[in-house]
């Protein structure tokens, strides 16, 4: 559900609004021939105690001076006034308007009647963040002045909507060692609780469902039967940044809880574990460019079913690895280590954004993936299959 906002050019005029649990500006205008009109991003951190301002750029981008109608007011039905743009000249036209009182946490800006990407806005409900936001403002305005547009880094814990978010990966992909064997899986988590604070790191502010679902799908046998499927439930504490300052690292995130994993099957075939797990998350270096990440996940087994020796084969712990960039290539991963001999495996995944290789309306990423070892799917946790590579699409990593 969204909330429409009328927004006046300055000085800002009050707006009736009703209260919804998503934020979404309807924006529309006309403009003369030639000039382009562009949304800049609004700065990164916004408080409710003051207005939302949207900017437009205008630009001339013809080689004579033309009138273009500026909206006195940002709606589906608009009133113009009046803009002279001198060749190759720029204006900024700033709206504005109150943020309604249900609004909060991450804020979707979308613009309705020209051609511009939808804007993500932190909400902030305190007070004492007032400094922080009106921070926020200067930088974005002396970007705006230096005629730069500034791109914020989505963080991985990128946001579906108000509660929902990207969990594990989510793809799809296909491969052939012998049989053909393609592998999928959805994940997603959901946010029980939504502060005030987005910075806050109490307990019921940060409590999640997760659910992650993996399918192995024999492709090459009659009937095209599914090898197995995992249903994984977690109840997790998260947090993606603890605010633990070092000179080792660059930042630390946490996460804990109690998982359950099962097949679903009954009989010989059921497999089921009941785990506790702490997950401390450390990264290196530029977030913004090629990083490291280090993410061992320890967990204890409170219960399994007919898979007493489970621990000889995947151990106690899975140690997650990753290299790459938000934009750019990403290769994770996963090394498990049994209690028993060498028993273990080895999970390594290598993305790249799609949007770089076929054009930038496309989402997801180029997905391919190799695994080695012990425990693909929880049926065969004490089976070794032939190593696999596959590739296919990622929606997340």
């Amino acid at each position: 559900m969204a909330h429409r906002l009328r927004l006046h050019t300055f000085p800002c005029h009050r707006a009736t609004l009703r209260p919804l649990a998503l934020l979404l500006l309807t924006l529309g205008a006309t403009t003369g021939a030639h000039a382009t009109v562009a949304v800049l991003q609004p700065a990164r951190e916004a408080a409710a105690s003051q207005p939302l301002e949207i900017t437009l750029l205008y630009t001339d981008d013809d080689k004579k001076p033309l009138n273009a109608d500026v909206p006195k007011q940002l709606t589906v039905n608009l009133t113009n006034g009046d803009l002279r743009l001198a060749p190759r000249q720029y204006r900024r036209v700033k709206f504005s308007a109150p943020w309604p009182n249900s609004a909060r946490g991450t804020i979707k800006i979308d613009p309705v009647g020209f051609d511009a990407s939808p804007m993500l806005v932190m909400l902030n409900r305190r007070d004492n963040q007032t400094q922080v936001v009106a921070a926020e403002h200067r930088e974005a305005q002396a970007m705006a002045a230096a005629n730069t547009t500034a791109v914020p880094t989505i963080p991985q814990d990128t946001m579906l909507s108000g509660r929902f978010s990207s969990f594990e990966p989510s793809y799809f992909a296909d491969g052939k060692n012998g049989d053909q064997i393609a592998k999928f899986q959805f994940s997603f988590k959901y946010r029980l609780h939504l502060p005030d604070d987005p910075r806050s790191r109490g307990f019921l502010d940060n409590l999640y469902f997760g659910y992650t679902q993996t399918a192995i799908w024999n492709l090459s046998a009659d009937s095209v039967p599914f090898r197995d499927i995992s249903f994984q439930p977690q109840l997790l504490y998260y947090v993606e940044n603890t605010g633990v300052k070092s000179p080792l690292f660059t930042r630390m995130g946490v996460a804990a809880g109690i998982g359950h994993e099962s097949n679903g099957k009954a009989g010989d075939e059921s497999r089921a574990i009941n785990i506790v797990f702490v997950r401390p998350t450390w990264e290196f270096g530029d977030l913004n460019a090629n990083h490291l990440t280090l993410s061992p996940k320890f967990y204890y087994y409170l219960s399994k079913s007919r898979n007493q020796d489970i621990v000889d084969y995947r151990g106690y712990t899975d140690f997650l690895v990753k290299y790459g960039s938000p934009d750019g290539w990403q290769l994770a991963t996963t090394l498990r280590k049994g209690t028993k001999h060498w028993y273990g495996s080895v999970d390594a995944n290598l993305t790249y954004p799609l949007a770089k290789l076929v054009g930038s309306a496309w989402g997801g990423y180029l997905f391919v993936s190799y695994f080695n070892g012990y425990g693909e799917d929880i049926l065969d946790y004490n089976q070794r299959h032939h190593w696999i590579a596959r590739i296919g699409y990622s929606i997340t990593r």
